[in-house]
């Protein structure tokens, strides 16, 4: 059994401990509001952007754009979001794990990665994977950085390096539930569009294969109660097209980097919130093995001093 002097080191260290797994749940906790409030204030935007794309798109020949129309690229790119930090529970081992199951990425040699995060790049580097890109996890999330890597990826998808693209990042549901998805980028998915996101459709059999023309498109979209209603379209629907669909990209890039941070802050306070618990924990069961070997000690001590005044007698 333990003296007392080691069960009082390890109470001190413990009790310090939970210290400072406290103070990190209370800043995560301050994060994570911020985050979260402005990933649920993105997501009406991105509806809105998808809602005046769906207008647009019977009006317009989609097969000549060719963020619409694809290529013949084997490769295909993967934009993964991660955390720079550890000590967010299981988000980036779920992320990972989803990869490593997906056989369309995890078993084809020709996937390029474009990584936002330390722990997503240090996971391509270990998997033997081909990393193009690595940019930087930001404290705070700015559309700049969603700029850049729309343009990069789009760059290189035009070029015909690589064709279908695809962004997988920690969804986030609630602060107890973040969910890893993974969501095609380019080229754009006209079902996507015109239903809306996956995560918000649980039925898209209504859509074939996404190529029909004008006629299909306006099917659809009364299909979903528009009827009635006109939008006006400044300059011609062929050049709005192209700014939108480009805005609609990045827009989306930028909402998954606010859904990542979110879901890393409601990780990490979790995380730390369980941390404190379980070392406030031990520091009671600590106690209790200290005060019984405190008390047994006792109790000998008594034992030998009867004892050797009943010899003395």
């Amino acid at each position: 059994m333990a003296n007392t002097r080691e069960l009082r080191r390890r109470i001190r260290s413990v009790k310090n401990t939970a210290q400072i797994t406290k103070a990190m749940q209370m800043v995560a906790a301050t994060k994570m509001r911020r985050a979260q409030n402005q990933a649920l204030s993105g997501r009406p935007y991105n509806l809105n952007l998808s809602e005046a794309l769906k207008k647009l798109l019977p009006l317009v020949s989609v097969e000549s754009h060719p963020l619409l129309r694809g290529n013949d690229s084997e490769s295909k790119g993967v934009v993964l979001l991660s955390t720079d930090k550890s000590l967010c529970g299981a988000l980036n081992t779920n992320l990972f794990r989803m990869i490593l199951m997906d056989s369309e990425i995890s078993r084809d040699d020709k996937v390029i990665f474009y990584t936002i995060g330390k722990k997503g790049r240090n996971f391509v580097a270990k998997s033997g994977k081909n990393l193009a890109a690595d940019f930087e996890n930001l404290d705070t999330v700015t559309f700049r950085q969603a700029v850049q890597l729309s343009k990069l990826v789009m760059d290189s998808f035009l070029a015909g390096e690589i064709g279908d693209v695809y962004i997988v990042y920690p969804r986030f549901g609630s602060t107890l539930r973040q969910e890893p998805v993974k969501v095609k980028l380019l080229p754009i998915d006209l079902a996507s569009v015109i239903l809306g996101s996956p995560d918000e459709v649980a039925d898209d059999s209504r859509i074939d294969s996404g190529r029909g023309g004008h006629g299909d498109l306006a099917r659809m979209t009364e299909d979903k109660g528009d009827k009635g209603k006109e939008f006006l379209f400044e300059p011609d629907p062929d050049r709005l097209l192209d700014y939108i669909l480009v805005h609609n990209l990045q827009i989306k890039i930028y909402q998954s980097l606010l859904e990542t941070k979110a879901s890393e802050h409601s990780a990490r306070m979790i995380a730390m919130q369980n941390a404190t618990d379980n070392a406030l924990e031990l520091v009671d069961d600590l106690r209790l093995t200290y005060n019984q070997t405190r008390q047994d000690s006792i109790t000998k001590e008594l034992s030998e001093i009867t004892t050797a005044a009943l010899a003395m007698t």
